[in-house]
């Protein structure tokens, strides 16, 4: 069982590379969608916290991980391999995905541009795969150095 101190800053260190990834593909979905004349650093930089915030209390408050190693086990896969790392993340990405587009979305959509709350679901709809497979492709690549940054800083 991993110490409190850290899971605490491994969450803390896994949601700067998601959230990055995040708000910097979601910023490219908008470019891509011809809206890059409504880009300002101002915003995006409110985005990074808004963002980072949330998936600290995503991270903090839902138990993704129990979650996930529990439905990698459930599947035959060992502690340590590449399966096992691979369904773990689909469920902790699945939980801060979800979370992050909606919280994102709503901030964005509703909150700084106006537009009716249906709007939000719509958003969410239409960018949760792409983000979702970004998210998880950086989530897997991060986990294992965030995880052994945290174990290094507080269990010595």
């Amino acid at each position: 069982m991993q110490k409190t101190s850290t899971r605490i800053l491994n969450t803390l260190f896994m949601n700067i590379p998601i959230t990055l990834a995040l708000c910097l593909f979601a910023q490219m979905l908008s470019v891509w969608k011809g809206q890059a004349e409504s880009f300002r650093w101002s915003v995006f930089g409110l985005n990074c916290v808004v963002a980072y915030i949330s998936a600290t209390i995503i991270g903090l408050g839902i138990p993704s991980v129990p979650l996930g190693m529990a439905f990698a086990r459930k599947f035959g896969a060992k502690e340590g391999t590449l399966p096992f790392a691979l369904l773990l993340n689909l469920v902790v990405n699945t939980v801060y995905t979800l979370f992050l587009s909606i919280i994102m979305t709503f901030v964005n959509v509703y909150l700084l541009a106006g537009a009716p709350l249906p709007a939000v679901l719509f958003g969410v709809l239409e960018n949760f795969i792409p983000i979702w497979i970004v998210c998880y492709i950086i989530s897997l690549i991060s986990a294992p150095v965030c995880q052994n940054l945290a174990i290094r800083l507080t269990e010595s």
